[in-house]
């Protein structure tokens, strides 16, 4: 339920991330013109820390490797940038697997474990 309330979230902070003092980069991914993938990305010149936030593929083409060339494409920009770290948190259940095996596949693994707490009333 506490995960729902977050996924049901992701609207706004989409709309959110395009406002120009957001400190977000969004990047799309397009096919003939058609959008189907976006990703975002956050970039920390004092901490040299970047971090890939909300991101998405279009369902009919997960699997096809765009997310994969959306997660190349964000870490290279923040080499450009001159960033060290990367980072990006996912959620640990199970409907968040997909990603998690993304994230993995693009190199990232889990170095930082944080723990959610959550207590239903």
């Amino acid at each position: 339920m506490a995960q729902a309330r977050e996924d049901g979230a992701q609207g706004e902070r989409l709309t959110s991330l395009l406002g120009p003092e957001s400190g977000w980069e969004l990047y799309v991914a397009d096919l003939a013109g058609a959008v189907i993938g976006f990703v975002s990305v956050q970039l920390n010149s004092n901490t040299q820390v970047g971090e890939i936030g909300l991101n998405a593929v279009h369902p009919s083409y997960a699997g096809k490797g765009v997310g994969t060339a959306m997660y190349d494409f964000a870490l290279e920009r923040m080499k450009e940038m001159g960033i060290r770290v990367a980072t990006v948190a996912t959620g640990g259940d199970a409907s968040h697997a997909p990603a998690r095996r993304a994230y993995e596949k693009a190199g990232f693994a889990v170095r930082i474990p944080s723990v959610w707490l959550c207590r239903e009333l």
